[in-house]
């Protein structure tokens, strides 16, 4: 009770449905809310997913529970969902599958019925026990930190109340109110991580202190808030640093790194988030630190490629996250250079026109360079025996080599767009190197600016 009033997780005129399995905990949380419900100005009703992977197991376990929840004067909305013929066809993680169709099922529920809270019996043990999972698996650097007593759910919240205590005093409970409750032959199986932990792990802790399981409710608590604080700070700093283009995404780079390292992190994610899906495509603690990697310096050109064909190119200062197509593209035909901005190409174009009518370009990058006053200027396909003359080397390097050294995909170096001058002289590869005739700063003698606007 105190724990519900500190977090607030319930008011008055709350209907709260309670996913109920039939085992112990939700069968307490149950009786519990249930028996409470006058005290808190509450009303109850129980949820139940028979998930069918235990044949007449799990069937017996649907009619338990709204055999009990009839006895107890709550009504129990509950449905069998043929996991294994969803998982036959679909694949993937069997777990997963579980509670993503049981949360569809809390959420069809909670808008039939217009409830605002669904609570779910977690524990302070399954908290230790989560921690310690997200720890072993290397995740905690998602900006999550164990379970949460409340959040967002449908148009309501998914709140659990039980944090505040553990198995020992469930059990307690249960056997001073004799609440009958299913066991899940499943719950034993030492083929689950979790499993693994609750039977080994969990009592050598409590051996060296009983009050284990709370003491990481505590620290997830404060975890949590440090977290929010810093995700909303990180939200913010980002909102001012990207731009939203056509093609992707664009930053600075410079901008990005005097920002303090555990913000950088955050940022890094919510970028990845833009692109796509977190829950479809695993971030990785090595992607993230490669992505702050490559914002700490604003000299050369850097690629790292991303999950689902995307890729991040540092351009000098200039950053980009663009999809990139995995198949063959047809070779760039020749396109004569002038005021006019060029098709697009990999999220940029360009355009050359002479220094005195240079403006300020937002999101660009403008290459000084010299060439004749009668020069013309093309963007092409790469051809066979092309060189570039890259600064600080003698001989001019064979774009082949270059393309090789920086890892470019096989199927896109055809493809991959030149610019040069009519003598065939290169200025600049795009996204990959600028040539030692071009300069971002402008050098006695030049004549010409070639514009990179990124999109």
């Amino acid at each position: 009770m105190k724990y519900i009033h500190k977090h607030q997780l319930l008011d008055s005129g709350d209907l709260v449905l309670v996913g109920c399995s039939g085992g112990i905990d939700s069968m307490v949380l149950l009786h519990f809310l249930n028996a409470k419900k006058a005290e808190l100005g509450i009303s109850v009703a129980a949820v139940h997913i028979d998930h069918m992977l235990r044949g007449e197991e799990s069937r017996q376990d649907r009619l338990f529970t709204e055999a009990t929840a009839k006895q107890w004067g709550v009504d129990c909305f509950s449905r069998a969902i043929p996991i294994p013929d969803i998982w036959k066809e679909q694949g993937g993680n069997k777990q997963q599958l579980c509670r993503s169709e049981r949360y569809s099922y809390f959420l069809e529920i909670m808008e039939k019925t217009g409830a605002p809270k669904i609570a779910t019996a977690h524990h302070a043990d399954d908290q230790l026990e989560t921690i310690l999972m997200s720890g072993l698996r290397g995740s905690l650097q998602d900006g999550a930190f164990g379970i949460q007593a409340s959040r967002p759910f449908g148009g309501g919240l998914l709140i659990r109340p039980q944090l505040a205590v553990d198995k020992e005093q469930i059990a307690a409970y249960a056997n001073l109110h004799k609440i009958p409750h299913q066991e899940d032959s499943s719950n034993g199986e030492a083929a689950y991580t979790r499993n693994r932990l609750r039977q080994r792990v969990l009592p050598l802790l409590k051996d060296e202190n009983r009050e284990v399981s709370r003491n990481f409710v505590d620290l997830a608590e404060d975890m949590q808030q440090d977290q929010q604080f810093l995700q909303e700070l990180a939200e913010e700093k980002l909102r001012h640093l990207i731009q939203r283009k056509e093609q992707g995404i664009v930053l600075s780079a410079k901008s990005f790194r005097v920002e303090a390292r555990a913000l950088q992190k955050r940022m890094v994610l919510l970028l990845l988030n833009y692109l796509y899906n977190p829950k479809q495509v695993p971030v990785t603690r090595q992607l993230v630190e490669q992505m702050q990697e490559m914002m700490q310096s604003s000299s050369g050109t850097v690629f790292l490629h991303l999950p689902q064909n995307y890729i991040a190119t540092r351009q000098y200062d200039m950053v980009s996250l663009n999809r990139q197509s995995p198949e063959p593209i047809a070779a760039t035909a020749p396109v004569i250079m002038g005021a006019e901005w060029t098709p697009i190409y990999y999220g940029r174009r360009y355009k050359v026109i002479p220094l005195a009518g240079v403006e300020k370009n937002e999101g660009a990058l403008v290459w000084h360079f010299h060439a004749p006053e009668d020069s013309r200027f093309f963007l092409r396909g790469r051809k066979p025996g092309d060189r570039i003359q890259l600064a600080g080397m003698v001989q001019p390097k064979k774009l082949a080599r270059l393309m090789i050294d920086e890892k470019i995909p096989v199927p896109m170096r055809e493809s991959w767009p030149v610019i040069t001058t009519d003598k065939n002289e290169l200025l600049l590869v795009p996204g990959l190197r600028p040539s030692a005739r071009v300069s971002l700063q402008k050098r006695d003698g030049d004549n010409w600016v070639l514009i990179e606007q990124f999109l």
